[in-house]
């Protein structure tokens, strides 16, 4: 009888461990749709699998910390597991001291991979700035808000790198001019406040129909890509049209 009772205590022990044990399993995988599957892991030093990736402040906010290049050797460090948002997995990672995300890529297509035996990127030795005290601010009354007047093309000074043709050494042959209305030829396409610069304005999405309009360019910055100073629903900034024989953006039918 205590044979019996010990074989049944059994059992009910194993059907309430067995459930939790392949749960708490360490092979699971994150399933995110419209990624690809997840080939990194804490710890890891990874680096661009194609020619940049941008590090963003966080998954839901479109701010570009940095640009990072695999022609320079650029590495990050892993510090956190994958996470989904929006059809990507999104990576926690230090680059150089700063923290910040990454997006492995997207179908079957990686932004990011692993390195092996490579040494993350050295953060530079920054003297500590000192600390000053926050000015006080004294309350104004409210002004009257005078409606601005819409200006049909925005006003920007043009680089003086500028060139009539916009051929760049490494970008694919331009394939937009000015008035040309243009779109995302991936998944997006990044605003940026200046050529060759790492602050996005705004992220321009295929899915979601956004276009653009050329203002000017294209213009060879010093990276191997040709920027387009364009309109998007008001706003200026730069575009890049792509890298080697792959285009990002493209005219829209």
């Amino acid at each position: 009888m205590k044979k019996l009772s010990l074989v049944v205590l059994m059992g009910v022990l194993l059907a309430v461990l067995l459930p939790m044990a392949a749960f708490a399993s360490p092979a699971a995988q994150v399933v995110c749709a419209g990624a690809p599957a997840v080939r990194l892991s804490v710890g890891m030093v990874a680096r661009p699998a194609q020619a940049y990736s941008t590090l963003w402040a966080a998954p839901e906010n479109a701010t570009a910390l940095a640009v990072m290049y695999k022609a320079t050797g650029d590495t990050f460090t892993i510090t956190a597991a994958p996470r989904c948002y929006m059809g990507f997995n999104w990576y926690q990672v230090n680059f150089k001291g700063l923290v910040g995300y990454v997006t492995e890529g997207k179908d079957s297509t990686y932004w990011v991979e692993q390195v092996s035996g490579v040494v993350p990127t050295a953060a530079p030795t920054v003297a500590p700035a000192m600390p000053t005290a926050t000015p006080a601010i004294m309350p104004t009354a409210a002004a009257t808000a005078i409606p601005a007047v819409p200006t049909a093309t925005p006003t920007l000074s043009l680089p003086p790198v500028a060139t009539a043709t916009g051929a760049c050494v490494g970008a694919p042959a331009p394939r937009l001019s000015v008035g040309s209305v243009g779109r995302p030829a991936q998944v997006y396409s990044s605003l940026r406040s200046a050529i060759d610069g790492v602050h996005v304005t705004a992220t321009l999405y295929r899915a979601k129909g956004d276009t653009f309009t050329v203002v000017a360019g294209p213009f060879c910055g010093k990276t191997p890509h040709n920027w387009y100073y364009v309109n998007f629903n008001g706003q200026a900034g730069y575009v890049t049209e792509g890298i080697g024989s792959t285009y990002w953006i493209e005219k829209a039918s």
